[in-house]
């Protein structure tokens, strides 16, 4: 007989998203299994309709406890963890059903890719999707989190933690063996914008909270409090809980992009670019550092190795928008200005989710319209810039030219105030 595949889950007010996720897995999970934790909308009653046994908790702030108690009813060989917004495409489920059916050949968990989609190239994990990727839902990417979804029942194996629980400590302690398995399960929860602000940012930054004050020797606990600390707005205990979490383990490396994403927030390039080469020297060739090194050399006015690191970073993700902004940037600030339009068109096309793109174009025709208008009609400039500077903020040649405008007006202070701007941005302009 064919080993049994149990779905388990663990869920709240998912009406909207459930039966999508059990669609995409009815036909290879032998039974569903889910723990309600308090829904007030009809969630039990579509999970029942797929043949789900519903059994409901009490929710006590631990998202490991209620993994395990849907764990501990489920009756198959293998487990399959999957949250109600997430789906599995077709192929990905007739892997996971094979591997099931061939008993793991030798494995007791298997790793899988989390594709949190969303339009946010400015995390650093973030990569682009595949140009008209069916299951991307018109998002242009997603942040990819190696996570054990797939293992083995009745073997002691548990969740722990009680936010970004995991199983995975359990499994490497009770001897099991884990291999990869390319499966993307794709994630379409995932909001930056809620995670900062959302109602569950203060639950999710007190349970981080208490989770590094139980562990406070755990770098992965440390930084996941400091990197939920950050999303919530307070850069001052995510950077202490990063060089906590750096101080028990050096090479810990989302802490170490963490603080980097920390100290170039607040400007601080020197340290920042220490970091990014000693990860460098570690052998760490990832896009996003080349990207980092690259913003801080454009930030000096090092033209020429901001090139070359954006054209790594290119080399190593053809996709990477970001990479191609940068770059639009570097070559409006030489003055080829037609290189850069092409370059943000070819982004929008692209990438017709992200606003950047079309917005920078916006803000290039703004700026130069204004330039025409500067000498004869300094205050039509002047509307036309606060226009652009709206649709691209980082622009420093859009405040200097403001500061010339208000020159012209006769507003000395504000002209030293929209200079002070453009200088913080590109000191090189005014060198």
């Amino acid at each position: 007989m064919s080993p049994r595949l149990s779905l388990v889950m663990i869920v709240r007010d998912e009406a909207d998203c459930l039966a999508d996720c059990l669609s995409s897995v009815r036909d290879i999970v032998d039974e569903m299994v889910i723990a309600d934790t308090g829904s007030v909308d009809n969630t039990p009653e579509i999970a029942r309709q797929f043949g789900a046994a519903v059994f409901s908790m009490p929710w006590r702030n631990d998202f490991a406890a209620a993994r395990n108690a849907a764990l501990d009813r489920a009756s198959g060989d293998w487990a399959l963890h999957l949250d109600a917004d997430e789906v599995l495409d077709p192929e990905g489920a007739a892997i996971i059903r094979k591997t099931v059916d061939e008993d793991g050949c030798g494995a007791d968990a298997f790793e899988v890719t989390l594709a949190n989609y969303c339009d946010d190239p400015r995390a650093w994990r973030w990569v682009p999707s595949p140009p008209d990727a069916p299951w991307a839902r018109g998002r242009s990417g997603y942040l990819p989190v190696p996570l054990i979804r797939l293992f083995r029942t009745r073997r002691g194996f548990e969740y722990r933690e009680p936010i970004h629980e995991n199983v995975t400590a359990s499994i490497r302690e009770g001897g099991g063996v884990i291999r990869p398995l390319p499966v993307l399960i794709h994630h379409y929860g995932y909001d930056p914008d809620e995670t900062r602000r959302g109602r569950k940012a203060a639950v999710y930054l007190e349970i981080a909270r208490q989770k590094a004050s139980a562990y406070p020797d755990d770098p992965k606990a440390r930084h996941d409090y400091g990197e939920q600390a950050l999303a919530c707005g307070d850069p001052v205990t995510a950077e202490a809980e990063c060089r906590a979490a750096l101080n028990l383990c050096p090479d810990y490396l989302p802490a170490r992009f963490t603080l980097v994403t920390l100290l170039l927030n607040r400007g601080d390039l020197k340290e920042a670019e220490i970091q990014l080469r000693a990860m460098e020297k570690d052998g760490i060739d990832l896009p996003h550092l080349h990207l980092a090194l690259g913003a801080i050399a454009l930030r000096r006015g090092s033209f020429e190795t901001a090139a070359c690191r954006f054209e790594r970073c290119l080399a190593l993700h053809p996709r990477h928008v970001l990479a191609r902004l940068y770059r639009a940037r570097l070559w409006d600030l030489q003055g080829r200005t037609d290189l850069a339009r092409a370059e943000l068109e070819e982004s929008a096309r692209d990438f017709p989710s992200l606003p950047e793109p079309s917005r920078r174009i916006r803000a290039l025709r703004l700026r130069e319209q204004a330039e025409f208008l500067l000498c004869g009609s300094p205050a039509e400039a002047l509307r036309l810039l606060v226009d652009a500077q709206r649709e691209d903020p980082e622009d420093p040649l859009v405040y200097r030219l403001m500061a010339q405008a208000l020159e012209s007006l006769g507003e000395t202070e504000r002209a030293a105030r929209l200079a002070e701007k453009a200088r913080a941005l590109a000191p090189y302009l005014y060198s």
